[in-house]
């Protein structure tokens, strides 16, 4: 009789499935693991051609649409490593009975980190000052001070509280929107998106991925910035519109932008964000610590075997 297969697309889940095999193994599962060579995550199609007898599976960025889960019939559970759901038809995977988790509060503290450096690096130049010495030159770039400056931050879950926390170390005015924050739970003082907007000098997106925040900063919210602001996105590249961005960087309308991620992942060749000297590059890489990774491994295969055995 064939064994149930569980499936690991994920590539950082795959890097620690060698300490987790056994505790899938042992329950009576066949364990795949396939290669994403240079992709970055798996198309519905290609999924598709992997699920006979995949009952359980530990996804990363994969399109796990509704054409997956109507192929998928003895499908249990999507485990959802990471935080971001905005790949994941729910929906569909509601009417198909099948359980759809990801593993919240896992990258709080690294994505925390990771928005603090793109805003030391806007605030005091360090990538400039770096590339100007291996030039041969010695320049002398005037920085912005963290102290007493307003970070605001757009979404208040654990990744958002993170950020304030080290913006309160800092000394900052830290001020943060989300509509579904308790206000009594808060390091930072709750305000509307627009004032938070118009007032803040560095402005983090650390809201997730859904149909009320994409776009969110479009050039009507872009317009109602500092001339003198940051914009750092660690959230989802869609939460901004990003030829509208790039724009209002042409322009002079905003002081500049550091991006973890973008609409289009891998950042295009052609993309304009990479002439712009005032901007700082990521690779939607935030999260990604050998403490974070391992956390989250841990954190999806608890949650498998829980959604397995029930």
């Amino acid at each position: 009789m064939t064994k149930p297969v569980v499936l690991i697309t994920c590539k950082q889940m795959q890097v620690e499935l060698p300490h987790h095999r056994s505790r899938i193994e042992q329950l009576g599962y066949t364990v795949i693991a396939p290669d994403l060579g240079d992709r970055q995550q798996f198309e519905s199609s290609d999924l598709l051609a992997m699920s006979s007898n995949v009952v359980g599976m530990i996804a990363g960025d994969d399109q796990l649409d509704r054409h997956f889960f109507e192929g998928c019939p003895q499908l249990k559970t999507v485990i959802r490593w990471g935080i971001g759901m905005d790949s994941v038809d729910r929906e569909a995977a509601k009417q198909r009975g099948v359980s759809v988790r990801n593993t919240p509060g896992v990258f709080g503290a690294e994505v925390a980190d990771s928005a603090f450096g793109y805003i030391l690096n806007l605030a005091r130049g360090h990538m400039i000052i770096d590339a100007s010495i291996r030039r041969g030159e010695w320049p002398k770039f005037e920085g912005i001070t963290l102290a007493n400056s307003r970070l605001g931050i757009v979404g208040y879950g654990a990744i958002g509280r993170e950020i304030a926390r080290r913006g309160l170390g800092f000394g900052m005015d830290v001020v943060a929107f989300d509509p579904f924050a308790a206000p009594e739970s808060a390091g930072a003082s709750l305000i509307e998106l627009d004032p938070l907007l118009s007032s803040s000098r560095f402005v983090v997106l650390a809201c997730p991925l859904t149909s009320e925040t994409r776009h969110l900063i479009n050039a009507q919210r872009l317009a109602h910035m500092r001339a003198d602001a940051f914009l750092i996105n660690v959230a989802r590249g869609p939460v901004v519109h990003e030829a509208e961005l790039i724009k209002a960087l042409q322009q002079g309308r905003l002081a500049g932008a550091a991006l973890d991620v973008y609409e289009e992942e891998p950042l295009p060749i052609e993309s304009e964000l990479r002439s712009l000297s005032n901007v700082v590059l990521g690779a939607h890489n935030a999260s990604n610590t050998r403490e974070g990774v391992k956390r989250a491994s841990t954190t999806a295969v608890d949650f498998l075997i829980e959604e397995l055995t029930r």
